[in-house]
């Protein structure tokens, strides 16, 4: 054996082992976990999609400023 070979051994055991931990994990989490969650979870509706507003561009305020100042001017814009 080289040494590459040693620690890709040793590499491969260590996943291995977080693999074992993180499945335990797991298996716990869901053991501990009460029935009545998922219970609640299945009986609620699933989302709709809602429909997007239409946004409506804001008027400009520039068309009834100009009619005013033309209204009240004595030199029209």
């Amino acid at each position: 054996m080289t040494n590459d070979s040693t620690s890709d051994a040793v590499q491969g055991c260590a996943v291995a082992v977080n693999a074992a931990k993180v499945l335990d994990t797991t298996r716990r989490a869901w053991t501990a976990a009460p029935a009545g969650e998922a219970e609640q979870q299945a009986d609620r509706r699933p989302p709709h999609a809602v429909r997007k507003k239409r946004v409506v561009p804001r008027r400009s305020r520039w068309p009834s400023l100009i009619a005013a100042l033309n209204h009240w001017s004595p030199k029209p814009l």
